[in-house]
């Protein structure tokens, strides 16, 4: 029994001396906003609620997400598993996603497709089977996917009318990230992912 203690006890130390995770996040890519393709002009634009879904996660979040349980480490074997599940449920995406994390709708007659560079400030509309390439800071293109009117407000910016996106000269296409596997957590069956919740 006196050795079980100290088994015990040597674990429980150790999750106590645990660092923190400090997941660094790298350059991000494009981010995919899907759109569904309409017959008649789509009035569609995005929810204010939405917003977070085309918003990036800073460093200092992500590992916030990522430390939620920390506190409890020393009680909780599986505070790292679950501070990923809090991480996945945030809506902000991050360096290593393709697409925003929920679809968020959008639809249109004129635009196919359309994606956002943060850290460039680019956005790029697909009309047809060709990207078309704009300037915009996050705040601008938050303000285009809820002008009310993909191709409405298309159109304002090519003629100058519009407060949200502008035409550049940048003729680069687009770069998406490929979707993650995750190696290190291989499917445990219903069982397992019960266990786990309870540190098993």
């Amino acid at each position: 029994m006196a050795l079980f203690s100290k088994v015990l006890g040597g674990l429980l130390n150790n999750r106590e001396n645990e660092p923190m995770i400090d997941d660094k996040l790298g350059s991000f890519s494009a981010i995919e906003i899907p759109v569904q393709a309409t017959q008649q002009p789509a009035y569609w634009g995005m929810s204010q609620s939405d917003i977070p879904y085309v918003t990036a996660q800073t460093q200092e979040e992500h590992n916030r997400l990522l430390n939620t349980f920390y506190p409890d480490r020393k009680s909780m074997k599986n505070w790292k598993e679950l501070g990923q599940k809090v991480e996945e449920r945030d809506p902000r995406y991050t360096d290593k996603d393709a697409t925003t994390r929920k679809r968020l709708g959008a639809r249109s007659s004129v635009v196919k497709d359309m994606a956002f560079d943060k850290d460039k400030n680019l956005a790029w509309l697909k009309l047809g089977d060709k990207w078309y390439t704009y300037s915009a800071t996050p705040y601008q293109f938050q303000k285009f996917l809820t002008s009310g009117s993909l191709g409405r407000e298309m159109n304002r910016i090519k003629h100058n009318r519009s407060t949200s996106m502008n035409k550049t000269a940048a003729r680069v296409q687009p770069k998406f990230v490929s979707a993650p596997v995750n190696k290190s957590a291989p499917s445990r069956g219903i069982f397992g992912r019960i266990a786990s919740l309870f540190g098993f």
